[in-house]
Parts: structure tokens; sequence; C-alpha cells
């Protein structure tokens, strides 16, 4: 028996009951299986949600409590990532089931890597982890040379063409680009760091300029097994790209259009359905996770906008979506689609950290950075303010005596923050300890916002607290913090032999792991989910069944 889960990051439980018709896989599913609502965790941010599936714990429990997770004696330029296996308190899904002799791959997961469990036949993977910082960020080439990592990019625009020379792994290639067209992906050569690494991007040829997509690189640090990785680089990269999300970054700051962002969305589900499909035929498994980001790419770009359009683009999301589970039901016999968090409309952006600078408690630098050495607090996400105190955080510059003053100050600003076009407060709950938190805590915590109001850690020069949207350019959807739609996914199982409605009440994305585990006879793991009833009383356990 193979069990496969399919997490659709963002398919909302909202969005999904009016369009399911749309969507003939997801309905067929719901309409000859298990179907349900699933709630979330709080904050239902994407890593911490998919922490708590994959563990069957809270977060207070499984230790990945914000996308940014101090921890003593670290700075709070470097605390612990949510992106990452370091974070985990407790065992994920696969560490249970491969050392009860079963094979696992997973393609997907923030917390799969580094893979510090080293199992036998458990294949981790996270492709995000292909992704440096400061040195994936998109580029843009103009005529003449153009230094991009390290390296030289000649370009020359004769007539509507541009021929454009760059660095490849076996030494500089040229290509010709007709305005308006998109290159296959190719093989790049840069630095970051100390490091020279070849990457995959593609090219879109422009009236006055030629875009560079994100960058991806074969740094070996995105799977726990190296053979494989070469193969999936090979096989796959080479032939498909690798874009891990929509290009948002570009789309904001003014580099792409909305359909150039649209396209790097294709492009995103184009690499991750050959690579899922790819790694589900190419390693042995009895449980196996595969992921897709896109319905989430476009519900936060696009869910607040009230026009036809945008729904529509949303609804293609979906589709792809269906698509995409679609073309991997044959190769389980039982899969379970599930989603992480639900999403939510806003009309209004809040960058908890300018407020923070605007209060005097945080401070820029000339650079747009943050300078931590004048720092006294800091939104790390999760709805969590950090001070920087003395002899908890590395090079903290708060004292134990001025901390009690700073909370109370930080929160009599945050309840004060008012929308100046409403007059209205935007916060409606707002947490402080008495005493500096412990590990993995905020001293201050956000657990209620005002509805169509988002929170960003966001922080630059030129921008105010509070932003009004602007739509088709910035977020206008969000989940973590209303406890509302947000909070709500889905939760689907279909098993090739049986073809019989049911509805699955009161699910919580907790029970997931706990539910799989029991499918295959391991019992007594203690994990705050239990497994979900309806599905027990159907299948007891796959070696029984």
């Amino acid at each position: 028996m193979k069990v496969l889960l399919i997490v659709i990051d963002g398919a909302s439980y909202k969005v999904v009951e009016k369009i399911k018709d749309r969507l003939p896989t997801i309905n067929k599913l719901i309409e000859s299986g298990f179907y349900g609502k699933l709630e979330s965790v709080f904050p239902s941010l994407t890593p911490i949600a998919i922490a708590s599936l994959i563990t069957g714990n809270l977060p207070e429990h499984n230790g990945i409590t914000a996308p940014k997770i101090f921890i003593k004696g670290r700075s709070l330029s470097a605390p612990l990532s949510a992106f990452s296996s370091e974070g985990l308190k407790s065992d994920p899904i696969w560490v249970y089931l491969g050392k009860h002799g079963y094979k696992v791959t997973v393609t997907s997961n923030p917390q799969a890597l580094p893979d510090k469990w080293k199992i036998n036949d458990v294949t981790l993977f996270d492709p995000y982890k292909s992704k440096m910082k400061k040195c994936s960020d998109a580029k843009i080439i103009t005529e003449g040379e153009n230094k991009i990592l390290g390296f030289v990019w000649l370009s020359e625009k004769r007539n509507s063409k541009y021929l454009i020379v760059y660095p490849s792994p076996s030494g500089e290639k040229e290509i010709e680009l007709e305005e308006g067209e998109w290159s296959e992906p190719i093989q790049i050569i840069g630095k970051c760091g100390k490091e020279e690494l070849k990457g995959a991007v593609f090219l879109h040829a422009r009236k006055d300029n030629v875009y560079v997509t994100p960058i991806s690189f074969f740094n070996y640090k995105w799977g726990n097994n190296i053979e494989l990785q070469d193969k999936v680089w090979n096989n796959i990269v080479t032939k498909h790209g690798m874009i891990l999300d929509g290009d948002y970054h570009s789309l904001y700051k003014g580099m792409i259009t909305f359909d150039e962002y649209i396209k790097t969305i294709e492009l995103t589900y184009s690499f991750f359905l050959n690579y899922t499909i790819f790694l589900l035929e190419n390693t042995n498994w009895d449980f196996a996770i595969t992921y897709l980001p896109i319905v989430d790419n476009l519900q936060h770009l696009l869910y607040g906008v009230n026009d036809d359009k945008a729904f529509e683009y949303i609804v293609k999301g979906y589709q792809m979506a269906d698509e995409f589970i679609k073309n991997q039901l044959d190769y389980a016999d039982i899969v379970f689609v599930c989603s992480d968090h639900g999403i939510a409309q806003i009309e209004k952006r809040i960058f908890i950290n300018k407020f923070l600078e605007k209060i005097n408690v945080l401070k820029i630098n000339e650079n747009e950075e943050i300078d931590w050495s004048k720092t006294k607090a800091y939104y790390g996400g999760g709805g969590q303010i950090r001070i920087n105190l003395k002899n908890r955080e590395k090079k903290g510059i708060v004292s134990s005596r001025e901390f009690p003053k700073l909370v109370r100050y930080i929160v009599r600003n945050l309840e004060n923050l008012s929308d100046e076009d409403t007059n209205e407060r935007v916060f409606t709950s707002i947490v402080a300890k008495e005493t500096p938190a412990n590990d993995r805590e905020g001293d201050i915590y956000i657990t209620g916002i005002k509805e169509k109001y988002g929170i960003s850690s966001l922080v630059k020069k030129d921008m105010n607290v509070i932003e009004k949207v602007q739509y088709y350019k910035m977020t206008s959807g969000e989940h973590g913090y209303f406890r509302k739609d947000d909070l709500y996914g889905i939760i689907i199982v279909h098993d090739k032999k049986m073809k019989i409605r049911k509805t699955i009440l009161n699910a919580k994305i907790i029970d997931i792991a706990p539910t799989i585990l029991k499918l295959f006879n391991i019992i007594n793991v203690k994990m705050d989910g239990k497994p979900i009833i309806t599905l027990v009383e159907k299948y007891g356990h796959l070696n029984n069944s």
C-alpha cells in the first residue's frame, strides 16, 4: 500500500466550496471520498502550519512558533529560521515511518533540511534551499556590459532582436531573443559569497532591456541524496527551469509587469509538476509528501481585488492545482490532499518594524538595513516583537531595568496606532510579557487585528506605517491573524477502491500526522493531534485492511 500526502499551499475551504464545479479532479474526489474543512494553527502562517501538519503538534510543542525563532544567545539579526529542521523540537512523520522500516520521499517541506535524522530510505528534498540570500534576486540586463554575480554579461540589440552573451558552466554562450520572447531555461555561472555555482534562469526580452528571472542554484543544499539531486538538475531543471514562486518581489519593485508575473507563476507550476512526478517515479516509497505553492502565490496578490479578472486568475491557480493532483492519483492507493491555511482579504498593510522605527526603538542605516547596534525591539513575524535584551540576545542593548518600561512604551503606542483615514485603532488584541520571554517566544504579541489589515515585517525609509494596497502590485490577500476564513484549509482523502462520499467533521491540521501513522499501524506516539475518527473507522490500519 502506498499513501501520498499532497499539500496545496493556501487552498481555502471557502474558495474551494465556491469553485469546486470548475475543478474536475477535486470535485470528483469530493464526490467519491472523504472531504472537509481543515482547521490550521494560530498564527496560520505557512512554515508554522506545515510544521504542525508534519509533527501532529502545536507550535509551542514542535518549536516552530514564528517565521523567525528567537533563542537565548543568538542575536536578533540571526534567529533560527522556521524554514529549517534546526528549529524542530518534535519529530516529523517521516522519522516515525522511517524508523519502522517504511520508505519515505518528501519532495518539499520547510523543515525537511538539513537532514539531521539520516534514516535509511528516507529521501528529503526542499528545492527552496536553492535560493541564496542576496544572490537569487531577479536581474535586469541593459545594452552593453552587465555585471551579475561576479561575471560579465553582454547584451546587444539589433533591430528587434537581442543578442545576449552569458557565462555558463561550459564557458561563454550566447542566445538570441526576439523582443517579447521568453527563453528556454538556461544554465549560468555566478558567485555567491566565496562560492562559484551554477544556476538556472529564464530570460525575457523586452523593449528596453532583458529580465532575468530569480536564480536557483545547484548548491547541493536542497536534498539529502546527492546522486538524486544530480538527476533532478540534469533531467528536470535544465529542461523545465526552477522557479519556486511567482516573482512577487520584482512585481512589487516595479521591475516586471503583471503579465510577466503570471508567466513566472506558470513556470513555477511547470517546475513543481515535472519535478514531483520525477521524484515519485525515481524513488522507492511507501509514503510521500508533495507540494505546490501557486494557489498561495496568486491569492496573496489578488484575493483582495474585487474584480472578475483577479478572481479568474485565482481560479486558474486552483485549476493548475487540480491538474497537479490529477497527475499524482495513479501513484498511490490512498491520497490525502491538504492545505495549510486559507485566505482573507486585506485593503491595507501595517509595517510593524516601520512603526518601531517611528517610535525610535528600531534604527535603519543609510543602506536601508537595520542597525542592530541601535535597535531595541524587532518584529520577526508571527505576531512576535522581541526586545534586544542584554544577557539574553547576543549583543543585546536593553538592560533588565529598562525592559518593563520599554515594553509598556511599545504596547501603549501599538494600542494607540490608528488609521488616519478612519481614525480607528487597528489592533484589537495585544499581549505583553511581564518578565522577559523564554526561547521561541516574543516579549509582545499582536494577537488580534482589524479585518482588512495585513501585517508585514518589511522596513524601508520611504514607506508609511500603514499603506493602502496597490492592486495588482501589492499583497491584497493575507492569512495568519484573523481566525476566520484564513484559518481553514481543506482535507480530501481518496481511495482508489472506494466511491462513497463522506464528510470529515472538526478536523485539525495536527490530526493529519497521527491519522497517517495510525494507518501504518504506528501507535502510542505522543502528539497533540488525534487520528481522524471517520478515517480510522474506514481503514483501521493498512497492514490489516
